[in-house]
């Protein structure tokens, strides 16, 4: 009689410890660790007790799902390629001053195409921007530095090069202007690149320029007289909104 109650005891101990869920977290290598949970922060880590009571914190790019309980987590974050090639395209407003000291706004679109490593992305930008009236193509170079490896990264840069005028001879009536000939600027920029999946990303920029045009000129038909020759310093913030493919 003894015996056959501890094996009734047994027996329902057995069937209670086989009841009792454990939290597992699996990891994207195949590997698994199994016990509870104690602390999960998205896109950072998971902490887990096991079950001969050592406290583990795993990270999250390591960690393909959770089964807490009963309850299964899909990890949604994904990879973001620490290096490769990558294209920027940004648009939007400047703001600033014209060369006679008077405000504007005016327009500009860029193209970056490069290399990056370890959140380093450098390369070489071209575009289209209007300055005082006139346009211009954009070539330089640009670096920025991608302070997260998450899907929401906070940035900072810098970029400098040339400007090439696309137009030049323009007719007033009386005179001919003679746009800016020459053009170079160099600035920076802080701002955000948030992922939504591993190849692509929105970008939202705040940039500064500094930007110097010279050799513009004016001159009246049939006559050799300049009425004005000089440059002009710009000053230019502004609001890019754009993407990046990688």
């Amino acid at each position: 009689m003894k015996l056959i109650f501890t094996l009734f005891l047994f027996f329902i101990a057995t069937l209670v410890s086989a009841q009792e869920a454990y939290d597992i977290i699996n990891l994207k290598d195949g590997s698994f660790f199994k016990g509870n949970i104690t602390e999960y922060i998205p896109e950072d880590h998971a902490t887990i007790q096991l079950l001969d009571g050592r406290i583990i914190s795993v990270k999250a790019e390591n960690i393909l799902s959770l089964n807490v309980g009963e309850a299964s987590i899909i990890k949604k974050n994904f990879d973001i390629k620490s290096k490769g090639y990558y294209n920027n395209t940004l648009a939007g407003p400047q703001f600033g001053n014209s060369q006679n000291n008077n405000t504007q706004i005016t327009f500009a679109f860029n193209l970056v195409n490069g290399y990056k490593l370890n959140g380093h992305h450098a390369g070489i930008g071209l575009g289209l921007e209007n300055h005082v009236g006139s346009w211009y193509a954009p070539i330089y170079a640009d670096y920025s530095y991608h302070i997260s490896e998450g899907s929401f990264s906070p940035l900072v840069g810098i970029n400098g090069g040339f400007l090439i005028p696309l137009q030049n001879e323009q007719y007033g009536g009386n005179y001919y202007q003679y746009n800016y000939e020459k053009g170079g600027f160099i600035g920076g920029r802080i701002g955000f690149a948030a992922y939504t999946g591993p190849h692509f990303a929105f970008l939202l920029n705040l940039t500064y320029r500094y930007i110097h045009l010279s050799e513009a000129s004016y001159a009246f038909p049939f006559s050799d007289i300049h009425s004005f020759t000089g440059s002009a310093d710009l000053h230019r913030v502004g609001f890019m909104i754009g993407f990046v493919i990688n």
